[in-house]
């Protein structure tokens, strides 16, 4: 008999041992993960300006590494502030000529230190990865192309790229005992499917680059002459293609041409000097170099509408917004010649206008 009794004594701890399996009860919490997200895309004159996925979800205790992604030439930030309508991109140059501006230290200064701990999310800090822009725009600026920040709390958080005002990202954190969420392996099919759709757009207007009948409108101008309208740059603001719209075209003495930008460009004819760069550095007492907006692309240069293929005409920067040379910029040919130009804040997006004699 006590046999018999010590016998269903085990089977019920056996029973009941098997009833509280994994399956059924899931842990209290589960071990933090380093999760991966995209930051951009795309190559030679595409851009994709986007976080890949857009939106993750994760459990407190778990952390997030954005990195670069793709070969472009836009750069971008992973910022996160109390209030994201005040990250600000482009500021006066301290105790600089009216003329001089710089991109604000707080997006070129990474706010972790070297050799510090990676940072932790706080709903009233600034962080940021300071700019990464894929490749060395100039000495003592760092090569920035991985960010990571741990979120220690649930809790539905906004950031957003300082470059592009329109970039912003969301990462939701659930309770660390949440199960059923994404792993890296859902998250990176997330980012494929959303880098496919915005390649989709850029693909198709790369077949219309290079026909001459991809400017936007043709008017007639005084003296039967044509004025031409051609985009600088197109596409949506997350997938644009930087080119222009032609990037090559022959006209008639006398003829106008309007760029317009619907981002931020410029039309630089160099003349005999060729186009500068826009990104410049400029050591500072310390911290990181100034990255400075070189003026002669930044503003518009003197005011003639009219181009003899002799020295330099800038649009300024142009675009929707409060961009220094507005919406647009026009020129009239007044000579004969082959005159190439460019955008100097994207290093493949190159024009050339050819304008016949009488």
């Amino acid at each position: 008999m006590k046999k018999l009794a010590a016998l269903i004594l085990f089977l019920g701890v056996l029973i009941a041992a098997c009833g509280g399996s994994d399956d059924e009860q899931p842990p209290s919490e589960f071990a933090p993960r380093n999760l991966t997200v995209l930051v951009g895309g795309g190559v030679g004159t595409s851009s994709l300006n986007e976080y890949y996925p857009n939106a993750i979800e994760i459990r407190a205790g778990d952390t997030i590494t954005w990195r670069m992604n793709g070969q472009g030439d836009d750069p971008h930030t992973v910022t996160f502030a109390p209030d994201l309508s005040e990250v600000i991109d482009i500021v006066p140059k301290p105790n600089g000529n009216p003329d001089e501006f710089i991109f604000a230290t707080t997006l070129v200064d990474p706010t972790r230190r070297a050799g510090q701990p990676v940072e932790e999310h706080d709903l009233a800090a600034y962080i940021n990865s300071g700019i990464m822009f894929g490749y060395q725009v100039g000495e003592g600026v760092p090569l920035i192309d991985t960010f990571s920040l741990k979120f220690p709390e649930p809790g539905t958080y906004e950031y957003s790229c300082g470059i592009h005002e329109f970039h912003r990202g969301l990462v939701v954190v659930k309770d660390a005992s949440t199960a059923d969420l994404p792993n890296q392996v859902a998250i990176d099919e997330n980012a494929q499917r959303e880098i496919a759709f915005g390649q989709n757009i850029v693909d198709s207007l790369q077949g219309l680059v290079a026909q001459e009948t991809t400017v936007l409108d043709i008017e007639p101008g005084p003296d039967d002459t044509s004025r031409f309208i051609v985009a600088a740059g197109m596409g949506t603001p997350e997938a644009e293609v930087l080119e222009f719209f032609p990037p090559s075209m022959t006209i008639d003495k006398g003829d106008t041409i309007t760029w317009i930008s619907s981002r931020f460009h410029a039309v630089v004819f160099g003349g005999d000097e060729g186009v500068p760069p826009f990104y410049l550095t400029e050591r500072r007492v310390r911290g990181t170099p100034y990255v400075v907006a070189n003026p002669r692309v930044l503003f518009p240069s003197e005011p003639s509408s009219e181009y003899d293929g002799m020295g330099f005409r800038s649009s300024g920067l142009i675009g929707y917004g409060q961009r220094p040379g507005g919406l647009g910029f026009t020129l009239t040919f007044t000579e004969a010649g082959t005159f190439p130009y460019a955008c100097p804040i994207h290093s493949g997006m190159v024009g050339r206008i050819t304008v016949r004699g009488e």
